[in-house]
Formats: C-alpha cells, structure tokens, sequence
C-alpha cells in the first residue's frame, strides 16, 4: 500500500510488547503524530508493508525477536531502509548503545522517557529525513532537465559529451563548475569550445571577468581537442619577473646570466605538440610582445645566450580580463600581436550575465561541500535564494562557490537562511560609479563591488532620502531585495522609516527629517 506522505500526518510507529509504554508514549505524540503500533517484530513487518511509517520508536528488550535483530531487518529491506529508527532502552551500558548504532539506528533515548526531549529528539530527525527526501526530489529534476538537454540535438549532445568528459578527466585538479549552465549564454560558449576541439592550430583569446572559468575554458579546448594527448602549459604572465621573462618563454643555456645555472627549456618548448596557455596577457611588457609575435609567426625560439634555433609546434590560447582594446589604442598592447592572437575572440560570461544558471550552481556546491564535510546536503530557503539571484557576483562563480561553502558551515547543517550568507564587500570605487549614474557595463576594467548596504548608506550620506524605487535603481535589484534591505538597515538603527506604504522613504537614522 503507498500513500503521499504530504496528504498526511506525519506517521510513527511504535514497536513495544509493555501496553504501558504505548500508551504513554502515544499519549505525547498523538496531538502531533499519526500513532500506530506494534506488540512484537512480525507484527511490525506486516504493519510497515501495509502503512509505510515516517519515523520507527523501537524498544530493545522484547521476547522472541529482540529490538536489534528487528532494526536489522528493517534496515535490509529496501522500502523501509531509510526510515530513521529510535531505540528505547533502559540499558546504560555503552556497548548496547554502540549495538543499537551498528544495526542502523539514528538514535537512542533512555528510559523513563522525558516527554520534551522524546518530541524534540523525534522534530529533528524526521525534519532531517525531510531534507533529505528533499534534495533527492532536486536531484532528480536536475537529472531530468539535464537529460532534456542532452536529447535536443546530435549535435548538443556530442558537444556536451565532450566537455563533461574534459571536467571529469580534470576534476581532481580543476573545478568544473565554470561549466555547469543552460542559459543561452553557456549554451553558447559550449558550442564555441566544440567548434575549437574540431581545429588544431587557430589562436584563441579568452575574454572574461575574474573568477568566471577562462582557464577551464582553454583546458576544455585543449583535452577535447587533437592535442590532447600532449602538454598543456599554463602562464601567468603577469607573474613573471621582466629580467626573467625571455629566458622564460624561450629558454636558456648554461652560464648566458647570472643564476643561469643549468640549460633551460623554456615554456614554448615545453608545450611543443600541445597547447600554451598565456593568461593575463594584456599585462604583458611591450618588449617581449615583439618577441613573442615573431615565434607565433615563423615558429622558431632561440633560448637566451644560444645560437642554435627549435622548430615548435604550439597552439596559443591567451586570455585577461582587462579591456585589450583600450589598451591596444593606448599603445600599451601591440596591435598586430593582438591580431595574430585573436583569431577566435570566446566570451566567458559573468555569472550575472546568466542569472538562470545560479539556482542550479548552488545545488551543485551544497552537494559538493556536504560530500566533502561528510554531511547530508542541506536546502536554501526562498529568501537567500532571492539574495544570489539578485546579488551582482564581482567574483563570479568563485564568488559563489565561496559564499555556499562559508553558508553551509555556519548554517550547522540547518536551512540556509539570508543569515549565512556573507556577500563580499564593495570597493569605494562602486560607490561613485553608482551616484553618476554609471555601471559595470560602461567602465573598461572590472571593478569589485562593495555591499548592497553600503551602497545604500552611502547615497544616504550624500541625499536627504531614498525609496524603494531609487533603490531599486542605485543597486539594480528588483522590489523585493530592495524591500529587504531597507527593512534590515531599518532594523539594525542605521535608517529610520517616514511615511506610510507607497508614500515611504528612508532616511539616516542620525539625520531623520523633520
């Protein structure tokens, strides 16, 4: 017999042969609970199969079948396995306790029973087997959705295939995260990382914010493409050291400066037959571009103090996350290294870019961080939900996978709560591009943004007052977030509140209008 747990009481059952302590443990639960009962372990077995329990109070000492062995079989059925068993015993003794653990127990309480405690020991557990049950429901519309998505095209499906192999193959040193998405955008940049596997030798130029995934991308190109079998080199070169940097592109011979202790190779030949990622090219010195151009042209290095030159075969992929073009027009970039880099230009999207794609990451990280911390996934509530959505992302995925993983700590693995979640502070800078009416969108560089609060008491400090609707516009949110963060600056003092309803405006606590 099946019924819908959520059309119902929740269901206890309790398995006792003393007509005493049913009744009294009935008595405490009934108000709450759907009670039914069971005097020995066959009847229990008939009674499970007939109306499946959310939650089992089982006695240990019992004739015939003892509370142990009844566990034991309760747990190796698989339609009652998941239901959490509470034993009753009067036994202190620590080895049966252990005993009633090893058979599949969640827990023990003592005898004489403490009515407070039996009902918060029992709120807690079935609220646990909740969640649980929960996130198995998420889990498996994520498995439905992501198979949809599978089945659209042939096409689609050979690309996804590929990239979900890449981030496999790499998870051990590489966060695969950057990839996860259905919106349009990520859709899109799938499509280009498989046009790219397809080609063996075209440059490539990552463009990107910090923290949105270009690295990935550039490894994604490279493991599901021809050269996949070969080296994939990795360069910042923004941490290379200008005296260094030739001898660390092309390489060295013994003695041609000081320090140059031994032959080098140099990463062009380190990355012969493969792939060589620059990343932070845009900080490249204007000496070593020309240098660089002329390898990626004629694809010969020369190391530094030698005479005899190596043929490379190198696919480039560079990436940054400055504006390239700026820099291009202030003679900071050379225009004809630019060109011969960027002979496919991919756009990594920022995660504000793709907002339908936040929902689906945060699964992913509770579900990441919970396997790592050893515990059961926990949910996230409508409102802290409503916060990511709304929230900007300055440090886009890695943002958010640092803002879960600091909430699924601090939330003692209860219901995420706007309370854990600890958005990252804003730098002035934000403050003014706000007040004059500018955005992210408008500047070059990306900037990091400071607190939603921050913003808002800063506009205070330089107006009289604020509504629901400047708000709105100051941080680009909708009416609710706006609404919340009115009301928790309200609640904190740093605001005060005038006026009624669709008339109200706030205004700075140590400066209320009169």
């Amino acid at each position: 017999m099946h019924d819908n747990k959520h059309d119902r009481r929740q269901r206890i059952l309790i398995i006792d042969d003393n007509p005493t302590n049913i009744t009294a443990v009935g008595m405490s639960l009934s108000r709450d609970y759907e009670i039914i009962v069971a005097t020995s372990g066959v009847q229990a077995f008939d009674t499970i199969n007939k109306q499946l329990p959310d939650l089992i109070l089982l006695d240990v000492v019992m004739p015939g079948m003892d509370g142990l062995q009844i566990c034991k079989r309760i747990k190796a059925d698989e339609k009652s396995a998941q239901i959490p068993v509470i034993f009753i015993t009067a036994h202190d003794d620590e080895e049966k306790v252990v005993d009633c653990f090893s058979v599949g127990a969640v827990d023990y309480i003592r005898k004489p029973l403490c009515e407070v405690e039996l009902v918060a020991r029992i709120s807690t557990h079935l609220t646990l087997q909740r969640q649980i049950d929960e996130l198995a429901k998420q889990n498996q519309a994520l498995e439905k959705l992501a198979q949809e998505l599978k089945t659209e095209s042939a096409e689609r499906k050979k690309a996804d295939a590929k990239v979900n192999t890449l981030v496999r193959h790499e998870a051990q040193k590489w966060d695969g995260s950057n990839l996860i998405g259905r919106s349009p955008a990520m859709l899109a940049l799938h499509d280009d990382i498989n046009r790219l596997q397809q080609i063996d030798k075209t440059s490539v130029l990552v463009l990107g914010e910090s923290g949105s995934g270009k690295e990935l991308v550039a490894r994604a190109i490279h493991f599901g493409g021809p050269r996949s079998k070969k080296p994939f080199i990795a360069v910042n070169c923004s941490a290379i050291p200008r005296e260094l940097a030739d001898a660390t592109f092309f390489g060295n011979v013994k003695g041609a400066f000081t320090g140059a202790v031994s032959d080098r190779k140099g990463h062009f030949v380190e990355a012969d037959g493969g792939t060589l990622f620059l990343d932070e090219i845009g900080d490249m010195p204007l000496e070593l571009q020309a240098k660089l151009l002329r390898v990626l042209e004629d694809g010969v290095v020369t190391p530094v103090g030698g005479n005899q030159s190596k043929k490379v075969d190198v696919r480039v992929v560079c990436a940054t996350n400055v504006n390239i073009h700026q820099k291009v027009s202030q003679q900071q970039f050379r225009q004809d290294l630019y060109f011969r880099l960027a002979s496919y230009v991919v756009n990594v999207p920022a995660l504000r870019d793709r907002q339908e794609d936040i929902a689906l990451l945060v699964t992913h990280f509770i579900q990441l961080f919970s396997q790592e911390m050893g515990q059961a996934p926990v949910s996230i509530n409508d409102e802290a939900m409503q916060i990511l959505t709304a929230h900007h992302f300055p440090g886009n995925v890695r943002e958010l996978k640092n803002l879960i993983e600091f909430a699924l700590i601090r939330s003692n693995q209860q219901i995420i709560t706007p309370a854990q979640l600890q958005i990252m502070q804003f730098q002035d800078a934000e403050v003014n591009l706000q007040q004059s009416g500018k955005t992210l969108e408008h500047t070059p560089s990306f900037v990091t943004r400071r607190k939603d609060e921050d913003v808002i008491l800063a506009y205070l400090n330089s107006h009289d007052q604020i509504t629901n609707m400047e708000c709105q516009k100051l941080i680009d949110v909708n009416h609710d977030r706006a609404s919340y963060l009115l009301r928790k600056l309200h609640k904190e003092g740093k605001i005060s509140k005038q006026g009624q309803r669709r008339w109200s405006y706030y205004c700075l606590s140590n400066h209320p209008e009169t």
